[in-house]
């Protein structure tokens, strides 16, 4: 016992751990570092001279002429800094001493070698350089031959170089040189860093313009504020001026009134002058009375909720009821440079990369002539929706038209004994009457007693991207993910919360606007977010659609480490994509249940404070925008399969910051399912061309009475919006996207977790081969079918068996992978090929 306790003990003590190895050389590089540097510091030209008169035995003498030697290192300091600093390249030789100390300091904390050899590179040139620069001054401006700045190696190296170059010539070569080497310095990325000092350079003079504005503004505000002092000393002047007139005047008035002058007695009022002033005075109410009727706000709820701006009321002749005819006022628009200045505020806070927001002028400026309310084409059409009422003996004792882009919504106030479902049962009658093409009827209008019909502006006015994006109330919002589609009817902007909704499905025919809201949604998002924060997934499998935003595919677009194109346009390759980001929505999870938090915003406020450990696999988590701009087409090749992927996402994925848009031009009940539509509550449709699609899409009809070119229905679970989508040209989507792009991005794209296909348990194929392998192998091939209840009903075998089996056929490349409740694909087409793979198993 105590031989092996000896034993055990000499095993312990045989050696230095690796890593403590690598410790004690990095502190001896960084001691070796620290005592050059002192040295190089303390350079003395005669301490040299000094050094060289002491032998090795003086060295050991008390009374020696060491002591002259003033370099901080003594003797071997004298040596090390004659070399270094005379001979070298004089002082500027305190560059490798920080350089060693670095290389010390990186051996120490056993960092990774790779990019120690580029500082390395950059560290020894630098020092070369600015020694061959100051060598330049050095000679062309008679210095000293033997200046401590430049060293014998950086004044042979300029006057070499002027030698070949003249003087002129070397300090450009020299100067372009120095440029390079600091923005290589700064980034080994030479086009970022020249994008970078133009990003600076540009911020730079957008806050002297803000300064020069600021500075406009105070001396306006100070102008003012002096006009208005002026203003009052002068009238305070003018007033004390009257005063002293007036008392003038009454002193002059006493003295020029008898003292005993007889007071005038005022005869008592007659009988009729009470009567007359009594009947001026009745007539004097009557007619503010009648002012103060006219002047009543007639509108409806609606229009004063919304801010509606009265524009005429029209009473024809002959009858006594009036329409009120509003058209909205807009929101407030803001200034030209108030949404670059927030997001120039929102850039700094992203960390890696220098990154600018697109700005404003950008996007087409819509032209200045809005269309203005047709009065005459209202004015008719109360006329016929009052007649075609009255004939059926329907009272309306109201009338409101707000006038939006699209469509005017007429508001119909009926008579307290009438039903609702009467003027509903007519509806057919009167829009046949309207001869409008959508007409659409509200019976009642959600949070009214009234009823709409709403029909659409012979003249309809076009909504720009820049109407709805430079409003103050999208350039100020705080909203996590903000859209604004476009104007309501009150002509206000309607903007929502993707992170909030949290999923969207939009359908619509062709030429409807999908693609145009699609690219409004992608727009709005792209203007407010940074790609510090925001990643899209875009699967087009009509492969143009989505295209243009290949071009910021490093700074915004995720995708498989292996995809060779950062647009998913191949359906095998949607689904492995959709199942990946399944994955990355579980991996979240995890992340969220390590750090106990319950969703992304306090994850992400968490990662940022420094709570959460990176070594245990923590990360700024980005939101992802998964958008897939038709949905039928992948629903027709892969099925089943692409519905489980999206359905898993629409129902878990909103805490961790995963939202879907879905969009498809055939909304049918074998493209959007029950399972599909349960877990999306928010959804658009465009013009669809039948109430079946309507009813598809929005459980309701409606959709098949708008008017395509951007008119669509919104709905979030509660009650229903008409809206005109903004409009978005090809031309703006890439004049942002070229934007973007220029800009040095990150150095590839956002990567979702690859999925590993786990064969686990499956046995293999050489490994005890079921005896009816064979005859299994001819049934499926035979029905082309491959599934365990096939087998069990033709080989009349127990399920477990018939799995196996199935497994072994897969192993062996017969049949295809699992697939839920769909049988296998079958791999051999005919038996010869199956004796092929027989053959095989058997040589092996």
């Amino acid at each position: 016992m105590a031989k092996k306790k000896l034993n055990t003990s000499t095993t312990s003590n045989a050696g230095i751990d690796d890593h403590r190895k690598v410790e004690i050389i990095g502190i001896i590089i960084i001691s070796i570092a620290i005592l050059l540097g002192l040295s190089i510091v303390s350079y003395s030209p005669e301490d040299y001279q000094y050094a060289r008169s002491i032998s090795f035995l003086d060295l050991f003498d008390t009374d020696t002429t060491s002591r002259l030697v003033k370099n901080w290192l003594g003797p071997v300091g004298a040596y090390l800094s004659h070399f270094m600093v005379h001979q070298l390249f004089g002082y500027t030789s305190i560059i490798l001493s920080v350089l060693m100390l670095f290389q010390g300091w990186h051996i120490f904390r056993r960092r990774p070698y790779k990019e120690l050899g580029w500082i390395t590179i950059l560290g020894v040139w630098s020092t070369i350089l600015l020694s061959a620069i100051l060598a330049w001054f050095n000679i062309n401006l008679v210095m000293p031959a033997d200046s401590v700045w430049s060293g014998a190696a950086g004044l042979a190296i300029s006057t070499i170089l002027q030698n070949f170059t003249s003087s002129i010539g070397s300090i450009i070569i020299l100067f372009v040189m120095a440029v390079i080497t600091m923005l290589l310095l700064i980034d080994r990325d030479l086009q970022k860093s020249i994008d970078n000092l133009k990003l600076w350079i540009e911020n730079i003079q957008h806050k002297l313009e803000d300064a020069r504005i600021a500075r406009a503004e105070k001396k306006e505000i100070k102008a003012q504020e002096r006009e208005e002092r002026l203003a009052a000393r002068r009238a305070e002047r003018e007033a004390k001026k009257a005063d002293k007139e007036e008392a003038k005047v009454e002193k002059k008035a006493k003295k020029a009134t008898p003292k005993k002058e007889e007071e005038e007695v005022t005869p008592p009022p007659t009988i009729d002058d009470i009567v007359a002033r009594s009947h001026e005075e009745d007539l004097e109410r009557i007619e503010n009375e009648k002012k103060r009727s006219d002047e009543i706000d007639n509108r409806p709820r609606a229009a004063l909720d919304k801010k509606l701006e009265e524009k005429e009321v029209i009473d024809e002749d002959g009858d006594d009821l009036e329409v009120a005819v509003y058209k909205g006022e807009g929101d407030e628009e803001a200034g030209e440079r108030d949404l670059d200045k927030i997001n120039r505020d929102k850039a700094k806070e992203v960390p890696v990369i220098r990154y600018k927001f697109p700005t404003i002028d950008l996007l087409d400026t819509p032209p200045g002539n809005r269309t203005e309310v047709d009065l005459e084409e209202i004015r008719e059409n109360k006329r016929i929706i009052l007649d075609k009422l009255k004939r059926h003996r329907i009272e309306i004792v109201g009338i409101n038209a707000i006038v939006g882009p699209t469509v005017t919504l007429y508001e119909l106030e009926p008579a307290p004994d009438v039903k609702i479902s009467k003027i509903e049962s007519y509806s057919n009658d009167l829009k046949m009457a309207m001869a409008s093409k959508g007409l659409r009827m509200l019976t009642p209008i959600p949070g009214k007693s009234a009823v709409g019909i709403e029909v659409p502006n012979s003249s309809r006015e076009m909504v720009y991207i820049k109407q709805v994006i430079n409003t103050k109330k999208f350039v100020e919002t705080d909203m996590t993910l903000p859209v604004a589609f476009g104007k309501t009817i009150e002509n206000e902007v309607f903007m929502i919360d993707l992170a909030k909704m949290p999923h969207l499905l939009m359908a619509g025919a062709t030429g409807s606007g999908k693609s145009v809201g699609v690219n409004t949604i992608i727009t709005c998002l792209l203007y407010k977010c940074d790609p510090e924060n925001l990643k899209f997934v875009m699967i087009d499998p009509k492969k143009i659609e989505l295209a243009l935003y290949r071009n910021i595919q490093n700074h915004f677009l995720a995708m498989l480490p292996n995809a060779d194109e950062p647009i998913v346009t191949d359906t095998s390759k949607a689904l492995e994509t959709l199942n990946s980001v399944c994955k990355e929505m579980d991996d979240r999870y995890d992340l969220l249940k390590m750090a106990l938090v319950r969703d992304i915003k306090a994850y992400n406020a968490k990662f940022k404070s420094g709570e959460l450990d990176e070594d245990l696999g923590h990360r700024h988590l980005p939101y992802i925008v998964v958008i897939i701009d038709e949905l039928a087409d992948l629903m027709m090749t892969a099925g089943k399969q692409i519905e489980e992927p999206i359905a898993r996402l629409a129902q878990l994925a909103r805490a961790i910051g995963i939202h879907l848009v879905v969009a498809t031009q055939r909304p049918s009940v074998n493209v959007i399912t029950g399972t599909i539509k349960a877990n999306f509550p928010a959804r658009i449709a465009y013009q669809v061309a039948s109430k079946v699609d309507s009813r598809t899409i929005l459980d309701m009809g409606g959709a098949d009475q708008l008017v395509g070119a951007g008119d669509m229905l919104f709905t979030n679970g509660a009650g229903m919006t008409r809206l005109q989508n903004a409009f978005v040209s090809t031309e703006e989507v890439e004049r942002i996207n070229a934007f973007i792009g220029q800009q040095a991005g990150y150095k590839e794209p956002f990567h979702l977790p690859i999925i590993q296909e786990d064969n686990a348990g499956i046995p293999d194929p050489l490994d005890d081969i079921d005896e009816m392998f064979e005859s299994a192998a001819k049934v499926v091939i035979l029905h082309q079918q491959g599934s365990v209840s096939l087998l069990q009903r033709k080989l009349k075998i127990g399920y477990n068996r018939a799995g196996r089996i199935i497994d072994q056929l897969f192993n062996a490349g017969i049949v295809g992978p699992y697939q839920g409740s769909t049988a296998r694909d079958v791999l051999i087409d005919t038996e010869e090929e199956l004796q092929e793979i027989l053959d095989g198993l058997k040589d092996l």
